[in-house]
């Protein structure tokens, strides 16, 4: 994964001229008259500014064409204002939109002139603002002045955390490539997530006023106490609404997701198979640093400090005399701390390290993400009651990332699979959302939100800190990274231990892919020096260069990259690739061209010589790609045949191969190190195994029928 994010930063890196235009339009797009809504250029700009700190772009050309981005977007929302005046409100697709209008019309007119250079900074009016100053007839030269001056501004201010990051990322991969790649990925996802939350408080909920506004009409004919409470609590004039809303939606989807993960857990599913690929992928991302990093995040959620939170904060409320909000939060803390061991007895899943005794060596769902969940998001809901929007935002983006940090930090410990994780922090927010919607309405009860929010922090901060302090020692121990490697001898793997080893490749969603149909031991360099003399010879690396080969009709198969495959979590260590001379013509009489790409994956399994030497083995898979070329101009690789024919097989020709039957009538080549040839003879020819070939020892191209 570190090799292929790599090369990623290096292509782009390579390609400046593409980074510019990207930065340009997204940051044009972003202030264009209504439709800079629903452009993501804070995220796309963090990321170009990352690539700056991390080296790949010059830093310059970047702030450059992002300003000018964002000069460009707002002059044209200007005209389009200036041209259509009025008349916005009546035209499509504006019309839709006019709760939007109305907003930033009235942000106009409570702060003059300079809401031009402030609403750029303010999500859910930036893409209005400019328009409105056209619509009132803002003069041309001051309008330029401000557009410019915080164009600069606005660019500096997105592109610096990233460049900071990317600085931050770089002195990391000095020391440790996965460390950096674990930590941004982290990062990745917790950004994301906030960005997620921001947009639905700020742009999303804002949007749907209108509906609302017939929704609450339609109530209102029914005259009945639900019909008529819904309809006052829906109200877009009430301030708590859209607290409604969201808690409802909230509920419909999490409950759901909740079900359809607790039945998708089986052992045989592929969600299963998906957990196992990810667990492996982040189990050879470990590091030192990062397990010190993650043991200290995951022990802010152990349940010692949760409940040391939550017993302070409920104590404050009824000392604030906030009775029924004390009790809901009691209530839902009580819940879930019951709930998790209850649903952990009925799934019966086991974890995937063996750390824990009772309840707690069960897996589904994790106690850590569904608590933190409830506790967090609860006090955030309680502080964010009847604020403005942007504080809302500002105050969730402070608690989803204490969430999915730890609940990141139990996957990449391997304390509990991904499928737990997610299910908790549905199951959690399922809580959180009850409760909003619960208590949502209640407005007579004065808790001090910024007193809670302090006495919250402070309260984790002394708590947590006594805690890691007394206990990171036991807890890194606790979660030392265990490689799950299962030896053989070579003898047990030739006679049958190869069946433990998987039959297909299994991707990330746990989907089963094309056949693994060799199994080699040793050092894979072996597997290649043999194969070089079949025409086989290792796939190009990526670059500028070799990705324009795709951009090319008349790009050999062999030059071009191999895509990326993972195997259960793992990348290949070896990809080799040979073009295909007999590729059959189409009717025209032309050709696409073809190839073979055999790829190699580490497994779990290490096989122990005679006389005690450990090596890895490997999986590999052999499969044809056509390479399609439409219009004559790209060149596209897809793959038509995951399975050679025995005469197309150079795996069976290979000296010392031994091939084996599956019970489906498939064969697997087991070579390299550990294969003794003599002994592995002689007990197939004494019929130990009957399903068992030796492969003859010169390279024929064929191989004998398996018995």
């Amino acid at each position: 994964m570190t090799d292929l994010l790599n090369q990623l930063v290096a292509f782009i890196g390579e390609n400046p001229l593409l980074a510019n235009v990207v930065v340009f339009t997204i940051a044009m797009g972003e202030a264009l008259f209504i439709i800079g809504m629903f452009v993501p250029s804070t995220v796309v700009l963090v990321g170009a500014g990352t690539l700056v700190g991390l080296g790949k772009l010059d830093p310059w050309p970047i702030l450059f064409w992002t300003t000018m981005g964002a000069i460009a977007g707002d002059a044209i929302s200007y005209w389009v204002g200036h041209v259509y005046k009025h008349q916005i409100k009546s035209v499509w697709p504006f019309n839709r939109y006019r709760t939007l209008v109305d907003r930033g019309e009235a942000y106009f007119l409570l702060h003059g002139g300079k809401s031009v250079f402030i609403g750029r900074f303010v999500p859910g009016v930036k893409a209005i603002v400019p328009g409105i100053a056209g619509m009132v007839g803002m003069p041309v030269g001051r309008f330029t002045f401000i557009n410019v001056t915080s164009a600069i501004v606005w660019a500096i201010v997105h592109l610096g955390p990233g460049v900071i990051a990317g600085t931050a990322f770089s002195a990391l991969g000095e020391i440790s490539g996965r460390l950096a790649t674990v930590l941004g990925v982290l990062l990745v996802l917790l950004f994301v997530a906030v960005m997620i939350a921001r947009w639905l408080i700020l742009i999303v909920l804002p949007l749907y006023a209108g509906s609302r506004l017939r929704t609450v009409e339609w109530l209102g004919r029914h005259q009945n106490r639900v019909s008529l409470w819904l309809a006052k609590m829906l109200d877009p004039a009430h301030p708590r609404s859209a607290g409604m809303i969201v808690s409802a939606l909230l509920l419909i989807v999490t409950v759901p997701l909740f079900a359809a993960l607790a039945a998708a857990i089986s052992p045989d599913n592929g969600l299963n198979r998906a957990d196992t690929s990810i667990r492996n992928l982040f189990q050879d991302l470990r590091t030192p640093v990062g397990d010190d990093i993650m043991t200290f995040i995951t022990m802010l959620g152990d349940g010692v400090v949760i409940a040391s939170v939550a017993a302070v904060v409920i104590a404050y409320l009824f000392a604030r005399k906030a009775w029924r909000r004390a009790t809901g939060l009691m209530i839902a803390i009580a819940s879930a701390a019951v709930f998790v061991p209850l649903f952990k007895m009925l799934f019966q899943r086991e974890r995937p390290i063996e750390i824990y005794t009772g309840a707690d060596a069960l897996s589904f769902p994790s106690g850590h993400a569904t608590l933190t969940a409830v506790l967090f998001g609860i006090i955030a809901v309680l502080v964010a009651h009847d604020r403005s929007p942007l504080i809302k935002a500002g105050i969730f983006s402070l608690a989803v990332p204490l969430i999915g940090a730890v609940a990141f930090s139990r996957i990449y410990l391997g304390a509990h699979w991904m499928s737990d994780v997610v299910g908790g922090i549905t199951f959690g927010t399922a809580m959180v959302a009850i409760f909003a919607f619960v208590f949502g309405s209640v407005h007579n009860e004065k808790i001090g939100r910024w007193s809670l929010a302090g006495l919250t922090v402070a309260t984790l901060a002394v708590v947590g800190g006594i805690h890691v302090s007394r206990d990171f020692d036991r807890a890194r121990e606790m979660y030392r990274p265990t490689k799950p490697i299962e030896t053989l001898t070579s003898q047990e793997w030739l006679s049958g231990g190869w069946e433990k080893v998987p039959t297909h490749r299994i991707e990330l969603s746990g989907e089963r892919e094309e056949p693994l149909i060799l199994q080699w031991s040793g050092d894979p360099q072996a597997l290649a020096d043999a194969l070089a003399r079949d025409g086989y010879r290792p796939a190009p690396g990526w670059s500028l260069t070799t990705f324009a080969g795709f951009l090319t009709g008349q790009t050999a198969p062999e030059d071009l990259p191999a895509l990326p495959r993972i195997q259960n979590g793992r990348g290949a260590d070896l990809v080799l690739v040979r073009q295909d001379e007999d590729e059959p013509a189409g009717a025209d009489g032309s050709t696409d061209g073809g190839r073979w790409v055999l790829r190699l994956w580490q497994t779990r399994f290490e096989i122990v010589t005679q006389d005690g030497e450990r090596l890895p083995l490997r999986v590999g898979s052999l499969i044809h790609e056509r390479i399609l070329r439409p219009l004559n101009e790209l060149s596209a690789p897809r793959a038509d045949r995951d399975l050679p024919q025995a005469d197309e097989n150079p795996l069976n020709g290979l000296p010392g191969v031994v091939l084996k039957m599956r019970s489906d009538g498939s064969t697997v080549a087991l070579g390299g190190e550990a294969v003794d040839l003599p002994n592995a003879g002689q007990s197939i020819g004494q019929g130990a195994d009957q399903g068992a070939v030796q492969a003859p020892a010169a390279s024929s191209g064929t191989a004998s029928t398996p018995q």
